[in-house]
């Protein structure tokens, strides 16, 4: 039996996970488009841009909804805000729906691929934007606050508006 106010192992997995997935998305677009980069007649940048909305907003978007969703406390406790109130449940559903676009978008044109980009953009960036002000007015630097997951939902919008206009 555990002692209180020990960490379990779920816990320590949980906590873990938190600080790992904002790379998930961009390991599995490098792996994904280094595998497609080494099928004859491919055409890397859009090879890139298919991959970087599938990983890096779909299935992201998939693990950070059904974590705010699921695994609510720990995720709150990361970021610096209080746990059990509804907003955890609002974010993820928000997650799951860009994950979704993100995740049907290699199905569409390269219209849905801008509309997925765009939806995805003014989540996150709005997302960045609040942690600014938690750093700011309650200067709240948790790491789920101020640590990867900032950075995330600054770069990669950016990146992906850049790429999309790049390559189409």
């Amino acid at each position: 039996m555990a002692e209180a106010g020990s960490v379990s192992s779920l816990d320590r997995v949980l906590r873990l996970s938190i600080r790992l997935i904002p790379f998930v998305g961009i390991a599995g677009t490098i792996v994904s488009t280094a595998l497609d980069a080494a099928t004859p007649g491919g055409d890397l940048g859009r090879d890139l841009l298919e991959n970087s909305i599938l990983w890096m907003i779909g299935v992201q978007g998939w693990m950070t909804g059904f974590g705010h969703m699921f695994f609510g406390e720990p995720i709150a406790e990361s970021i610096g805000w209080p746990a059990k109130t509804p907003w955890q449940w609002e974010v993820g559903l928000a997650s799951l729906a860009t994950g979704v676009l993100g995740v049907m978008a290699s199905g569409f044109g390269t219209q849905f691929w801008l509309a997925t980009i765009i939806a995805f953009a003014v989540f996150y960036l709005g997302a960045a934007i609040g942690h600014v002000r938690e750093m700011i007015v309650h200067k709240n630097f948790a790491p789920g606050n101020a640590g990867p997951i900032f950075f995330f939902d600054v770069v990669v919008p950016v990146y992906l508006i850049i790429l999309y206009f790049v390559v189409t």
